[in-house]
């Protein structure tokens, strides 16, 4: 067997891997709509019940979607699909414009962000992909995070033609061979957020693949005090 053979099969275990956990954790997210619908067709259930049961359903279906629209995204990067286009992207207003968005998550966990990117920097991404990326790291350095705490994104110039952007926050922190592990294959699972929060485990793997396609990477490491860091360097923007 060749060098060559040897990578497309390892390859082609990864991505099997990774297919066959993605639909595991589909079924597993689907599955308690059958019970739940089954409660209701016994005819056992009362007012209260129903709407109980019908907030559970809603979540699921909620969960079930957002899991297939990731899922979705991951391939269409993956498999070139789509284009990435670049442009010219002032990532500290993007961040401000998601931060703004989600100001009731924030509140609901007591949780303050820090936007110490410097305003004049721009990068050379993609807007639509960028904000994909802001979203999902916000997401899980939210989920990861105890109550009261910041979530820190700051950045600095390296190698005179990338910027290196990091996310800190302050909470439980990673098993740092098991999320590098992810970033770089592809796996995944998932763990509860500090308040429970549940997610589909998909959010890394598809920042690693956006930020690849951009021409960058990304890493993750504990920090000396408490929490987590992910550092993804990406291309400066310059004018011609």
């Amino acid at each position: 067997m060749t060098h060559e053979t040897m990578k497309k099969n390892d390859c082609y275990d990864r991505y099997d891997s990774f297919l066959a956990s993605a639909m595991h954790t589909l079924k597993n997210t689907i599955a308690p709509i059958n019970t739940y619908v089954e409660m209701i067709q016994s005819g056992k259930v009362d007012q209260e019940q129903m709407m109980d049961i019908a907030e559970k359903i809603n979540i699921c279906s909620e969960n079930a979607t957002k899991f297939c629209t990731e899922l979705m995204n991951i391939f269409r990067v993956r498999s070139e699909v789509i284009d990435i286009y670049t442009e010219k992207v002032n990532p500290f207003a993007l961040l401000r414009e998601y931060i703004y968005m989600i100001e009731g998550n924030l509140k609901q966990k007591q949780i303050e962000v820090a936007n110490l990117i410097d305003p004049e920097i721009h990068l050379l991404s993609s807007k639509e992909m960028m904000v994909s990326v802001f979203m999902n790291l916000l997401t899980n350095a939210i989920k990861f995070s105890y109550p009261n705490s910041t979530v820190t994104f700051s950045g600095r110039i390296v190698e005179d033609d990338m910027y290196e952007l990091s996310v800190s926050d302050e909470g439980v922190g990673i098993d740092e061979e098991e999320i590098n592990l992810k970033l770089s294959d592809g796996t995944r699972n998932t763990t509860l957020g500090t308040a429970g929060e549940t997610g589909t485990g998909l959010g890394l793997v598809l920042v690693k693949n956006i930020v690849y396609k951009n021409g960058g990477f990304i890493q993750a490491f504990n920090n000396k005090d408490k929490g987590a860091t992910f550092v993804l360097t990406l291309p400066l923007y310059k004018e011609k």
